[in-house]
């Protein structure tokens, strides 16, 4: 998968770009605050909906502008077909809305449009992803599988509306336990431990994913000297059954690969889905007192190990890069193995936050793949490409200067 054409209106510093681009190494360059992160953020916001830097867009619109819309012309080389995506979103005063485009046809769910090209983007911000807060690595993970599975955003969007309405439920008792409506409750608490059995199901399994292609990468940075793992946290007791449950029925390796039966696959969700509502139940009344769901999916976190210690807690700073890129590294695999299309590669300004050999293990393993690269230094990345992936690869340079973009 590579782009072709970007088109950008009102976006952040941009009125108006419109820019054909390279099919391997395109190369961003000038002097800071002049807009090359905004020209990669619009590529990814293009592809997945979504931010890397923040999560509210209205913030991504151009001052005095109240709408922005992005599309790019995409090349499929499975296919070897072209397709355009689109996305824009008005935002006033009295309301806002986002709009999506496939080829020409508007998109009504979001489960339909991500994952059409997929980008990973790896900023100087991911660089913390090992020692950062949960809600980092959440949104890391949950973009991860988002990627890769439509189903997956559904049931996400529909666990986030419900959590919201239990919430609401809650604040409405005003920590009264005696106002308590348990009918309502029930109902609540039922649709979540449903949902939340199947997200934890698909978690479980990525995170195992994430763990051994991690450990592949980092033992290679490492030059063999360290192990990282990475585990996945979530209610109490849930892995533990899912766990049980795999071995009993010999099926842990069929369950990693997606290739569980049916049958089997309901029995686990049906077990897991009793075992959350329990739980769920358990703190019924803690939670009319606090009036906030104080246990569920939207706590979850991984917890990443360098030779079983905890990376965020043990590791110094070095091994906590070394961490993120092996994690990056892993999202791409798993990405590519997934969906049978190498992902588009962003990497906005982390050259010179890496060393030489952390540089060398992210190119090499993105030989193939379209890769958008800015920085201040052309010459720096020159020669760093020149080691690497420019022996039968011509990359393709822009100049950006306050939000103009010229081919050099």
């Amino acid at each position: 998968m590579f782009i072709k054409h970007i088109n950008i209106n009102n976006f952040r510093n941009y009125g108006r770009l419109e820019l054909d681009v390279g099919p391997s190494v395109n190369v961003i360059y000038g002097d800071n605050a002049q807009g090359k992160t905004n020209l990669i953020e619009a590529i990814n916001v293009c592809s997945c909906i979504s931010s890397n830097r923040t999560s509210k867009d209205k913030e991504l619109i151009k001052i005095n502008e109240n709408e922005y819309d992005i599309s790019m012309l995409c090349h499929d080389e499975v296919y070897d077909s072209e397709f355009t995506l689109k996305t824009r979103y008005f935002c006033d005063n009295n309301s806002s809305k986002r709009y999506m485009e496939y080829d020409g046809e508007v998109i009504r769910k979001i489960s339909s449009y991500i994952g059409v090209c997929n980008t990973v983007i790896f900023a100087p911000e991911d660089l913390n992803l090992v020692k950062g807060a949960p809600s980092s690595r959440r949104k890391f993970f949950n973009m991860l599988i988002c990627k890769i599975s439509s189903k997956y955003v559904d049931i996400l969007n529909r666990t986030t509306k419900i959590l919201n309405q239990k919430n609401a439920c809650l604040k409405s008792f005003k920590g009264n336990t005696s106002n308590i409506d348990n009918m309502a409750l029930d109902f609540w608490d039922f649709s979540l431990a449903e949902l939340s059995a199947e997200l934890i199901m698909y978690r479980y399994r990525y995170a195992c994913l994430l763990s051994e292609k991690a450990y592949n990468h980092h033992f290679l940075i490492s030059d063999g000297k360290e192990s990282i793992s990475v585990s996945y946290c979530t209610i109490s007791g849930s892995v533990e059954l899912i766990e049980a449950f795999l071995k009993d029925n010999d099926s842990r390796t069929l369950f990693i690969e997606g290739k569980l039966s049916e049958a089997i696959y309901g029995d686990l969700k049906a077990k897991l889905t009793d075992f959350i509502l329990k739980k769920l139940k358990s703190v019924r009344i803690n939670d009319v007192e606090k009036g906030i769901s104080s246990t569920g999916v939207q706590r979850d976190d991984l917890d990443i190990k360098l030779d079983g210690l905890s990376m965020r807690l043990y590791s110094s700073q070095g091994q906590q890069r070394s961490g993120s890129l092996s994690l990056k590294l892993a999202e791409l695999d798993i990405i590519r193995n997934e969906v049978s299309s190498t992902p588009i590669l962003l990497l906005d300004d982390v050259f010179s936050e890496l060393d030489i050999k952390r540089r060398t293990n992210l190119l090499n393993s993105m030989r193939n793949a379209q890769i958008f690269i800015t920085c201040t230094d052309r010459s720096f990345v020159e020669n760093e490409l020149s080691q690497t992936l420019l022996k039968d690869i011509e990359p393709t340079y822009f100049y950006v200067s306050k939000g103009v973009v010229t081919k050099a």
